[in-house]
């Protein structure tokens, strides 16, 4: 039958309590009662007033004050109170279908202010595909292609929410059908796309319930084949496959372009794998021309491997000894070895420890079923057979083994480092962000990152953003040795952030002068550079950051400081540190002291972080008066919310240093500011 009959036939049925029998437009309509009950069943009830980013609510949602019902209100009541709004959303509505003059039934204008009530009026834009089809008139599209255009619209930052995609279609049903109860109306569901470093035309796919998964996109990515869409599972979908309720799918790659490994042929098993993570850059061979698959590998190369790709970072502070010390101290800070577990680090691991590091490092803790191996049923390898991480060796009398005890192969490595970042990949938490094992609660008030990732390119060895005037930017200290600033300057570096000392990290915690401050500082501005400053700080009090502050304060007195004044905490493993295990809460008022002091010097406060201390040690949103410089080494930052310099490179190559510098964009120029 037409919906639009359909929905005349609903029109009819409700005739004495919710709409009159024909379309008008905007200005006729007013939200009936059924589009009132219908929008509350979103809404939620509270009975006392709540603070929501900033504004007292009560009831379903009315704006209020925080002395208002502080006895309570009746559900009489905050429907009154809900109405009025919605009437106000209503004119807002009415006022959009009459400037396109839209008409509309009494089902679709109550869906549409549930619609404008949740998301506000930025949908109205006729440049947006929704607000096209209804100028338009909805009858010259077919039902999917409303549905994607409209369930789009789901979306909390960057990540698909699975509690307005239900509203969505909920809300899709009542505007194409008039179905007020959900219950005579076909039944949609939807699939959330993650294109997985490619593009795809919408991260979001509308299905009838039962229908085939015959209308997923192609998904793009620069020098990769699609492999094809995978399910959570890690299972490729098929156009034949019924689609039967919310899924999420993950592209997945072939790489398409050569590798210069003589030992690892085309064809090989291992090929895809270890060809899509050395263009990603997390594998790398022995020699330019060899990968050595069938070598082994050691604790301390595993834990690299299994860290990164769980996006577990180590910080960038220097450590004495082993090159992988950073990464044990990180897996201590984490639990996910203990004290004295690794006892060499040039040791190598075997299969057993590795599924140990890997199930930790992920948080998988399902080991439920009967083992498929016949050598071993450890809690960790079941854990990551059930997410599909490893397989083991079926052998020519039928029968599969693990062999716990073995070592493991760079190749057989690499498949597991692959899994487990597709499996991250594939990870969907509404509301949450996933980092490592750790599920995080998105936090209210702190701006996410809005910039479009494909916009990054780089030129004469620094990184630009497209559509966006930015500033090039290195950061130095003593390690840099001496430094020819001309060269730099010409070299296309806009500004310098300079060290200015630090606080060791040993129990007494002595402060201590960068030996090449004014030196830098100095050579920097007679070369024309704007200059900023940081402080490496390991303080645990209060007291103590602000010591820091009036340290660099009275350092800097001199000299034409513009560019930002940094507190630059970092977390360095392992219980020996004076900072270990220092609270989130006193580590917020340590930095948010040091930036006090600082911004009453009339300098611009910054702090300095990346992945982990900003989503584990800090809670962003008690130090969100300050601007942030967030570090990642990465053609993209891959950080949930946003600021104002990036840290994207440890490796630079600057003419007039010797050596490797950190390389940095900013998207202000503070010179100005």
């Amino acid at each position: 039958m037409n919906r639009r009959i359909i929905c005349l036939l609903l029109s009819c049925a409700l005739l004495l309590t919710v709409m009159p029998t024909a379309a008008a437009a905007g200005s006729d309509w007013e939200i009936s009662d059924a589009g009132v009950e219908f929008i509350k069943q979103f809404e939620g009830f509270s009975k006392k007033p709540y603070l929501d980013n900033g504004t007292w609510r009560v009831g379903y949602g009315t704006a209020c004050t925080s002395n208002d019902y502080v006895n309570g209100i009746s559900e009489e009541e905050a429907t009154e109170l809900f109405r009025e709004e919605l009437l106000k959303v209503g004119q807002k509505v009415s006022a959009y279908l009459d400037q396109y003059e839209i008409e509309a039934d009494q089902c679709q204008f109550d869906a549409l202010v549930s619609f404008t009530y949740n998301l506000g009026t930025g949908w109205m834009d006729p440049g947006y595909k929704f607000s096209s089809y209804l100028i338009d008139g909805l009858e010259n599209y077919d039902d999917l292609t409303i549905l994607d255009a409209y369930v789009v619209w789901c979306h909390v930052g960057k990540n698909i929410d699975s509690g307005l995609a239900r509203r969505r279609l909920a809300e899709a049903m009542l505007l194409i059908y008039g179905d007020y109860e959900g219950d005579s109306s076909p039944e949609y569901t939807y699939a959330a796309l993650n294109a997985n470093g490619g593009t795809a035309d919408s991260d979001i796919q509308c299905y009838a319930v039962g229908d085939r998964l015959d209308r997923l996109p192609i998904a793009k990515k620069e020098d990769y084949v699609l492999a094809g869409w995978y399910d959570a599972n890690g299972r490729a979908v098929r156009e034949e496959d019924i689609i039967e309720g919310p899924m999420v799918l993950t592209a997945k790659w072939f790489l398409d372009v050569d590798l210069p490994f003589a030992d690892v042929p085309e064809g090989a098993w291992y090929y895809r794998y270890v060809g899509e993570l050395y263009a990603e850059g997390v594998v790398d061979g022995m020699s330019p021309t060899t990968f050595e698959p069938q070598g082994g590998v050691t604790y301390g190369q595993a834990l690299k491997l299994i860290l990164l790709a769980t996006g577990l970072e180590p910080s960038d502070a220097e450590v004495e000894g082993h090159w992988a010390k950073r990464y044990e101290d990180l897996a201590l800070d984490e639990k996910i070895i203990s004290e004295g577990e690794i006892v060499d680090l040039n040791a190598e691991i075997s299969r057993r420890e590795i599924a140990c590091l890997a199930a930790r490092a992920m948080g998988l803790k399902d080991s439920s079923g009967k083992s498929p191996f016949e050598d071993t049923d450890d809690a960790d390898v079941m854990a990551l057979y059930n997410a599909g991480i490893v397989e083991g060796t079926t052998e020519k009398n039928g029968k599969t083994y693990y062999y716990p005890d073995s070592g493991i192969t760079r190749a057989e490595i690499s498949t597991i480092i692959w899994r487990i970042l597709s499996h991250t990949a594939d990870s969907s938490h509404p509301g949450q962000i996933q980092y490592g094992s750790h599920l995080i609660n998105i936090l209210t008030g702190v701006a996410p990152y809005k910039r479009d990732d494909s916009n990054y390119y780089d030129k004469n060895g620094f990184r630009y953003y497209m559509g966006q005037e930015t500033w090039v930017g290195i950061d130095v200290s003593v390690y840099q040795g001496d430094i020819d600033w001309n060269k730099v300057k010409r070299a296309g570096v806009d500004y310098a952030m300079i060290r200015v000392g630090g606080r060791g990290y040993g129990s007494d915690g002595k402060m201590y002068d960068d030996v090449n401050f004014e030196k830098n500082i100095e050579g920097a501005l007679e070369a024309g550079l704007d200059v900023g400053v940081y402080y490496f700080s390991q303080a645990i009090t209060v007291r103590e950051a602000q010591e820091e502050a009036d340290y660099v304060l009275d350092k800097i007195r001199e000299y034409d400081v513009t560019y930002p004044v940094v507190f630059d905490w970092e977390r360095i493993g392992g219980s020996e540190a004076r900072t270990y295990g220092l609270e989130t809460d006193l580590l917020c008022r340590i930095a948010g002291a040091f930036c006090q002091r600082v911004e009453a010097a009339g300098y611009t406060p910054m702090i300095y972080f990346n992945s982990y201390c900003g989503y584990i040690k800090y809670d962003l949103s008690k130090i969100d008066d300050y601007d942030f410089w967030f570090a990642r080494y990465n053609d993209t930052p891959g950080f949930y919310y946003d600021f104002d310099m990036w840290q994207y490179s440890d490796s630079g190559v600057v003419n007039g240093i010797s050596g490797k510098v950190d390389l940095n964009i900013s998207f202000k120029n503070y010179a100005e500011n």
